[in-house]
């Protein structure tokens, strides 16, 4: 650690982005002959950038990331029938200022969780807030009897962020009356705030994994009302083999099935 002067200084003023490099400016202002203004700028350009990876680091612990994925560490060739251009259009984040849904609908290890996750963390660097759980985690979280006795608070979690992603909609039968839950969620998040939901299940099978169609069916209206659909077929990347399986006469992989 550097012994300027000025390190115990932006220390005490907790300037710590200044204090880590101070050492490389200094240097720099002495071999490059930089003016009080020119290093001056370069510090405190320094201090923006690592206050601005703190953010994003902290967004992206408290959305649930568990691991970082990105559009750019996502193979595209793998799969070429993924709607690239929707998907890019997606991470521009304007369906999120537009307070709309989007919904990524096919078979497993189609990249469906890796990129909303990714269009996740796009919104994350435009200043969105953002929160993902499976359909799981939230239903157990809603249902648990400490969120029976304090259900505001247990809903607040999940109509607080800009956008919320859900995965794993529909994957299976979920618990009685979770559908009314999820039912609460999506009226309030209802054009104020987006959803980005992932389902391997096509919609038609929603009523019976809920238990209910009647709240299936509000569910739905509300979701798909203002929605970018996303279709995704083609091969699984887990395992190559799964389109077989589900189509075995060799006719190519099985259709997934979306709303009009």
């Amino acid at each position: 650690m550097n012994n300027h002067p000025l390190a115990s200084t932006l220390k005490q003023l907790r300037l710590s982005g200044m204090a880590t490099t101070l050492d490389v400016r200094l240097q720099e202002a002495v071999a490059s002959r930089l003016t009080h203004a020119e290093f001056l700028a370069l510090a405190l350009q320094d201090e923006l950038n690592i206050r601005q990876q703190r953010k994003l680091a902290a967004r992206t612990r408290a959305a649930g990331f568990h691991e970082m994925k990105t559009l750019e560490d996502f193979d595209w060739d793998f799969n070429p029938r993924i709607p690239k251009k929707d998907i890019y259009e997606l991470a521009t984040c304007q369906f999120i200022r537009e307070a709309k849904c989007a919904l990524f609908l096919g078979g497993p290890g189609m990249g469906k969780t890796h990129l909303s996750q990714a269009i996740g963390y796009e919104a994350i660097k435009q200043g969105f807030t953002v929160l993902r759980r499976s359909i799981f985690d939230l239903v157990r979280d809603l249902l648990a009897e400490e969120a029976m006795q304090e259900k505001e608070s247990a809903l607040r979690q999940y109509l607080k962020p800009d956008l919320l992603i859900i995965e794993d909609f529909a994957g299976k039968h979920l618990p009685q009356r979770s559908g009314e839950y999820l039912l609460e969620v999506v009226m309030r998040r209802y054009e104020k705030r987006s959803i980005l939901v992932t389902s391997n299940r096509p919609v038609e099978d929603w009523g019976k994994l809920f238990q209910d169609v009647p709240v299936a069916t509000a569910i739905l209206d509300r979701l798909l009302h203002h929605c970018h659909i996303v279709p995704f077929v083609g091969r699984s990347r887990r395992w190559p083999g799964a389109a077989a399986l589900l189509n075995p006469k060799g006719a190519g992989p099985a259709p997934v099935e979306t709303s009009p």
